[in-house]
């Protein structure tokens, strides 16, 4: 990562790495998971009145070969290097959004706990750093990212019922881009468009934190056929304490 990187990442607590997918590959994704859309479209439609306008498929990277090769884009990789401590894949996700499709105000930082060091001996060291790639293009309104920059450093926890409405700021995508945040920070999400928001998700964590879901072996599968000494099967090596035992590539 570059200084200027570092410094505007460290104060706002995201970045935004533009065309992270390359313009052929996202249209083949696309093509992949316009499949997808429509069983979401379906399951959206079963939805009882009232129940939120989303439809998310969990641990996607297991169901759906085309977006295993975008756990480990070379985009992403120097950032990963430089802000976790031997990072692993914890989870994956898509999402659909329709109108009125919300994800409410968290974070895992209310404030941090002591354990927690976001910053230690000169580095950024990410317990949790989410990476959302919008597969199309998210216009202002249109179910964007909402942020309260710097929240992932906070010294107080936000007072229960404030909403901070106020401080938040909205993050458009076009497709291709890769959003890289900190869960500390305080984010949410409200699509106001017509338009279908379609996000792909990847969460990354030091080898020492165990999976979302699925256990260990959750990614097995996919390690197994990785090609050796490739960034892939690192990141899908399975949870091992402090016991580090899988050499990590160079980037």
């Amino acid at each position: 990562m570059t200084p200027q990187e570092l410094y505007r990442y460290d104060i706002n607590g995201y970045m935004l790495l533009e065309g992270a997918i390359a313009p052929g590959e996202l249209a083949r994704l696309n093509e992949r998971l316009d499949a997808w859309e429509e069983r979401a479209a379906e399951d959206f439609r079963a939805k009882s009145a009232g129940e939120n306008p989303e439809v998310r498929y969990d641990d996607i990277i297991n169901a759906e070969p085309s977006l295993v090769e975008l756990a480990a884009n070379p985009r992403l990789l120097p950032y990963l290097a430089e802000m976790i401590e031997n990072p692993r894949l914890k989870s994956t996700w898509i999402a659909f959004k329709w109108r009125g499709g919300t994800t409410k105000l968290h974070s895992n930082h209310t404030p941090s706990i002591t354990h927690n060091f976001y910053h230690f001996n000169g580095q950024i060291r990410h317990n949790l750093l989410n990476v959302m790639y919008a597969m199309r293009d998210i216009e202002p309104g249109g179910g964007g990212l909402q942020v309260v920059p710097g929240t992932h450093k906070a010294s107080y926890p936000r007072p229960p019922g404030d909403m901070v409405a106020d401080m938040l700021v909205e993050l458009p995508m076009r497709a291709g881009d890769a959003l890289l945040f900190s869960h500390d920070m305080a984010h949410c999400s409200r699509n106001e468009s017509a338009a279908v928001r379609r996000t792909v998700m990847y969460t990354y964590c030091p080898g020492v934190i165990a999976n979302s879901f699925g256990g260990d072996g959750l990614y097995d599968e996919i390690f197994a056929a990785a090609t050796t000494d490739s960034w892939l099967k690192y990141l899908t090596r399975r949870p091992n304490g402090f016991k580090e035992t899988y050499a990590q590539p160079v980037v």
